[in-house]
């Protein structure tokens, strides 16, 4: 019998339901809590950005950071929470694949799977339901599977 792993995340929360079956009801697994995606800016940084000269005239200005702490963060879980796929992937726990988040973070998740684990994504949906019951969660899935 097919078994579906379905991963329902959000950038600081994540849910892994399991079903058997394509019609089958949703059994939680695991759950996820990624606290420092919750935390201000300010207490992911440890200081402010340098400054620096302009090389002509008497400017001075800011120097930027390439990602800002919080999407670097939302980046580190979403690359935890498909590793953790991956290797359920590599021990053949699952057949299919389903991504549920908002569509910002499925589009971190999307980035982050491999070629291999890519081919066992059935569906997708872009919304947030992290803090949804199963059942509500097993209703958004009936339309995408």
């Amino acid at each position: 019998m097919d078994t579906t792993w379905v991963l329902v995340a959000d950038k600081s929360h994540a849910k892994l339901y399991t079903m058997k079956g394509r019609v089958g009801a949703l059994t939680l697994e695991q759950d996820w809590d990624h606290e420092a995606s919750r935390k201000h800016e300010q207490e992911l940084t440890s200081d402010l950005p340098g400054r620096a000269f302009d090389r002509m005239g008497d400017a001075r200005h800011a120097m930027g950071q390439q990602v800002e702490p919080k999407d670097h963060e939302a980046e580190l879980f979403a690359h935890q929470l498909i590793a953790e796929m991956d290797r359920g992937r590599v021990a053949n726990a699952f057949n299919h694949l389903s991504l549920v988040a908002p569509p910002e973070f499925l589009g971190l998740l999307r980035k982050q799977c491999s070629s291999a684990l890519g081919q066992l994504v059935s569906d997708t949906v872009d919304k947030n339901l992290v803090f949804e019951d199963s059942e509500t969660v097993r209703d958004h899935l009936s339309g995408a599977l």
